[in-house]
């Protein structure tokens, strides 16, 4: 490899992505500051630092790489130290041609490649990613491999009680776990598992609604994990017999994480599920949910109604809380007081008093609910019905002025009413309060980038439950696998959706205890549109495939 002389200022000049003006502060500032001259552009905004990262990778003729999605070879990984690469920025990915692919922030620099190949004893192909991706590359790779050994090096000599006194920000199986955290947010995961296995600790996130591996512990750093999880969500790390939930607030690279923690007794000791929300997401639109047209417009007129109460369906992942503050948000506004109890707080909100349930001080959705009926509100957002005396509540507090938006676990919308009676509801009151019920399931989207058309029999489309005449005019896409969704074919999730409002002739089959069956075969009869349905209109417009609608659409 070639290298020239020509200083980053002038190939950003030549690039026209900054002016000389520009230049000129930066480089008053390095002589103030200190520091590279990247990364001071990057830190006062003058350019993006994805944005720095290609135009160097352009004018020096090198490969821009995506390290979130590139396959890195660990043993590449292991060539250099995590104090070097870390204060290098650099990170080895892979072998090509006998020679060592090099991820560099600075292509520029020739003096840390000649040490490169002085300390690996192989010939460097370097090639350009962000600083951010290397960091957290070297964090990913570098320091969990490291941290990984420590733990195991500081476990093996201990006896097993001894392991659960966990304690400063330096102990190994501190830095694991907390890098354990780190990696599942940058990977957008939504529960960490943690899996005693009967010799070792299995390691695996969730990411889109899928179950994927991350680590594999040895069993001799089990205790401290456990412990050290238990400890920071204020369960009691000496009573292993029993199930514990508690709460973890962690800032991961400045963003604000909070965690819910369940412990689960198993015979190779405790497993460790984790719930990540992230409170300082922003959360979508009602345009962003992927109602459709006949749905958005259903659930806008129940949105307009004075007072009713409006339940959102779903088994547990399936997007309710996302749904509940899109539908919030889309009624906000100053001339209304908006009060939500929740467990927890996911997304906070302008405008809208927000109260966190608090079962240990006997805070409850039940009791939360009675003292937000006491403060005036025009809407009330209950996180979720639980229990016959909070469903009670919820339901009359829609009889008696007020809009009230909660979720349910139910399969589908007709249940929704069913379960409330089942819940100790009087019908007579349900069927006065309940405005309607959005159901609905979370499907993978299949990647922009890779996703193909895949030929499908049309006998296989039928049996779907496409028509005869769609059968033979639909597209049907499939995932392919590309470095942008990370090989998986999908990238992001969205919703599949069923909105049932309640009229007359589904008011006088329920007061007749008729099943949710045959409220459902009414509901159809009056417009509404099944889930399966509104899957395959995402099948048929190629946001998804036939195999993921299958996967959660019975």
């Amino acid at each position: 490899m070639t290298y020239t002389r020509e200083r980053l200022g002038e190939i950003l000049i030549k690039a026209d992505l900054i002016t000389e003006e520009q230049l000129k502060e930066v480089l008053l500032a390095q002589k103030l500051e200190g520091g590279k001259l990247g990364e001071l552009l990057v830190k006062k905004l003058v350019i993006g630092e994805d944005e720095l990262a290609e135009i160097l990778a352009h004018q020096k003729g090198l490969q821009h790489v995506n390290l979130a999605s590139y396959p890195i070879d660990r043993a590449a990984v292991a060539l250099l130290s995590e104090r070097f690469a870390e204060r290098r920025h650099v990170i080895g990915i892979a072998f090509e041609d006998e020679r060592l692919v090099l991820a560099m922030s600075d292509p520029l620099d020739i003096e840390t490649v000649d040490d490169v190949e002085m300390r690996t004893g192989y010939k460097v192909t370097p090639v350009v990613a962000s600083s951010t991706q290397i960091d957290y590359a070297v964090a990913k790779y570098l320091l969990s491999s490291d941290v990984l050994a420590e733990v195991v090096q500081s476990v093996e000599d201990l006896a097993p009680d001894e392991t659960d006194v966990i304690a400063g920000e330096d102990v190994p199986v501190v830095r694991l776990v907390n890098q354990l955290i780190r990696e599942a947010v940058h990977a957008n995961a939504s529960d960490i598992h943690v899996e005693p296995q009967r010799t070792e600790v299995l390691v695996r996130y969730r990411v889109d609604g899928v179950m994927q591996e991350a680590m594999r512990v040895p069993k001799a750093a089990k205790a401290g994990m456990i412990s050290r999880l238990k400890i920071m969500a204020d369960m009691d790390i000496a009573e292993r017999r029993r199930p514990q939930d508690g709460r973890i607030a962690v800032m991961v690279d400045g963003r604000s994480v909070d965690i819910r923690v369940a412990s689960l007794p198993t015979p190779w000791g405790e497993a460790i599920m984790l719930r990540l929300l992230g409170s300082e997401l922003a959360f979508r639109t009602m345009d962003e949910l992927g109602l459709g047209i006949e749905n958005s417009r259903t659930v806008q007129r129940l949105l307009k109604r004075p007072y009713g109460a409006i339940f959102l369906a779903g088994p547990t992942g399936s997007g309710k809380s996302t749904t509940l503050y899109a539908l919030l948000q889309s009624i906000n506004d100053p001339t209304r007081k908006i009060i939500t109890v929740e467990d927890p707080i996911e997304y906070q909100m302008n405008g809208v008093t927000q109260m966190a349930v608090n079962a240990k001080i006997g805070l409850t959705f039940a009791s939360g609910l009675r003292t937000i009926l006491r403060s005036d509100p025009d809407i009330v957002m209950v996180g979720e019905v639980r229990d016959p005396e909070t469903a009670e509540i919820a339901v009359r507090s829609a009889l008696t002025g007020h809009l009230v938006l909660s979720s349910i676990h139910t399969n589908d919308a007709p249940s929704a009413l069913t379960r409330l009676t089942d819940m100790g509801v009087p019908p007579y009151i349900t069927s006065s309060a309940v405005a309607g019920v959005v159901a609905q399931r979370l499907v993978r989207v299949l990647c922009e980038t890779c996703k193909k058309p895949v030929k499908v029999p049309g006998s296989k489309l039928i049996a779907a439950g496409f028509e005869a005449s769609e059968a033979t005019k639909v597209t049907i896409y499939g995932p392919a696998g590309c470095d942008d969704c990370a090989h998986t074919g999908y990238k992001g999730r969205i919703g599949l959706f069923e909105v049932m409002a309640i009229d007359d002739d589904i008011v006088t089959h329920f007061l007749e205890r008729e099943p949710a069956e045959a409220l459902r075969e009414i509901a159809l009869a009056s417009g509404m549109i099944p889930l399966r349905r509104d899957a395959l209109d995402k099948v048929a417009a190629g946001t998804t495939s036939l195999e993921e609608i299958d996967r959660v659409v019975v």
